[in-house]
């Protein structure tokens, strides 16, 4: 008797393909039938991977790429996440579970104590009217930081407003020159959008794992900016024409 020897399916996310699997070529029919469903038909060369068409929105890519992993794993596939390779299937289902969620962050509780603390150390250094009165709020209190992440010299932030934890202000904090400023102000019905875009573009791992980063060194990298669109600056990436079946 012939045993099949299960591939492992490592799903990740990147700029210019969005969501994607590294996966064979030739796919068993079963795996092949999951990720036809959920839209991976075009292959990306030399990353080995299929991706979905760039035209399909971040939220509705993330959705399926969730229930394909959900899928697979119910049928005994092994599934991981390219980005963080020790995690296992359980902690990938949980992993996309937490990408596709609205809801509020488990720590921001915690989050926003610490970034209280930061911004009141901040207040003693020369700041302009416009930062002062901000990093003043968030000292106060008055602006609680929900979730953030720095990139470089940049520390990207949402925050809501005490008594409105529905009221979101995106704020961008220039760590050189401690100046803090808001970049957007979402209507309250957008809460759960701009939870779920700040997980899915700031909180996510982007980034190659260790083994990749050191292979691709040499290579040119490309700045990433939140929110930024990445459809001009980059150059479309190899696909296979048309749907794989």
């Amino acid at each position: 008797m012939t045993v099949r020897r299960r591939e492992v399916l490592s799903f990740g996310w990147d700029f210019d393909w969005g969501e994607f699997v590294i996966a064979p070529r030739h796919l068993e029919p079963a795996i092949e039938g999951i990720l036809d469903e959920a839209g991976f038909w075009y292959r990306a060369e030399p990353l080995g991977a299929w991706h979905m068409h760039r035209s399909v929105p971040m939220f509705e890519q993330a959705d399926a790429a969730a229930a394909a992993v959900g899928l697979l794993v119910a049928a005994g596939e092994q599934v991981r996440n390219w980005h963080a390779p020790h995690q296992r299937s359980a902690d990938v289902v949980r992993h996309y579970a937490w990408l596709t969620s609205d809801g509020p962050f488990p720590d921001a509780a915690a989050t926003a104590r610490t970034a209280r603390a930061e911004a009141d150390s901040r207040l003693s250094r020369l700041l302009s009217q416009d930062s002062r009165v901000v990093t003043e709020m968030i000292a106060r209190g008055e602006l609680l930081v929900e979730a953030r992440r720095t990139f470089d010299e940049d520390e990207w932030m949402i925050a809501s407003e005490r008594g409105r934890p529905d009221h979101y202000l995106e704020l961008r904090h220039h760590l050189p020159t401690a100046q803090t400023f808001v970049t957007g102000d979402a209507p309250e019905s957008f809460a759960g959008h701009v939870r779920r875009t700040f997980r899915q573009l700031i909180l996510r791992e982007t980034r190659p794992p260790t083994s990749a980063r050191v292979r691709a060194a040499a290579l040119p990298r490309r700045a990433f900016a939140p929110g930024q669109s990445r459809e001009a600056a980059s150059p479309a990436p190899t696909a296979a024409p048309g749907r794989r079946r």
